[in-house]
């Protein structure tokens, strides 16, 4: 990673969503002892079935959205003093939950800012593992590792943003494929064949008849 405003990988708790654009904290951030080794990063596209217009026989995959992703880390945490900085394991761990846990004033875990070099993210926490490794002869924990999910958080205005872009209100653009015709398209993004007028007026077309394999159409807002 590059540096970056936090060299270590720091998570800042907000207690609304909202706020974490301006940003006011809702409490210390935790600042991890070392930084993890590997960041792994995880999305999901959701598509639907899409219904057939009369006549069509195809089964046409339809992108619906992008799911929230989210993302884990493991950090290492080191009680020894071996590695050149001592803190307490048990201690770092509550410092965490403290962070990113449950917030009685909200009735819900805390949205948070995880930033890291140039890696930065709004989300909050989705699960988190600790694994013991080393204790004192009290069983007091000496090293532990702290594995942690992450799942992405939108504030609304951004969610809405997102939304508006799969909406048969803007402009889209479609490939010509061997088969299509304008009833057809316009069944599939405006569940009406009848506006096939409209993308044949929008793209200055001669002919509705036959539309070339490969061309661009562009399919406009309707209201």
């Amino acid at each position: 990673m590059a540096d970056g405003f936090h060299a270590k990988l720091t998570i800042i708790p907000f207690e609304d969503s909202e706020t974490i654009q301006i940003p006011i904290p809702s409490g210390p951030p935790f600042v991890a002892q070392f930084n993890p080794e590997s960041l792994s990063l995880s999305t999901e596209f959701e598509y639907g079935p899409e219904e057939p217009a009369q006549g069509d026989d195809g089964d046409e995959a339809k992108f619906k959205n992008v799911k929230q992703g989210n993302f884990s880390i493991d950090l290492f945490l080191d009680g020894t003093g071996a590695s050149g900085e001592k803190r307490e394991v048990l201690a770092q761990i509550e410092w965490f939950k403290a962070t990113v846990g449950f917030y009685g004033k909200i009735h819900r875990p805390r949205f948070l800012l995880v930033t890291w070099g140039t890696f930065v993210a709004t989300c909050v926490l989705e699960s988190y593992s600790i694994n013991y490794k080393l204790f004192r002869p009290d069983g007091t924990p000496l090293r532990a590792t702290l594995s942690a999910t992450f799942r992405e958080h939108k504030p609304k205005a951004v969610k809405e943003l997102l939304k508006n872009l799969s909406s048969p209100d803007i402009t889209h653009a479609h490939q010509v494929k061997e088969g299509d015709h304008l009833s057809l398209l316009a069944y599939r993004v405006y569940k009406e064949p009848a506006y096939y007028f409209q993308i044949a007026q929008a793209n200055e077309l001669n002919t509705i008849r036959k539309i070339k394999t490969g061309s661009t159409l562009y399919l406009p807002p309707v209201k």
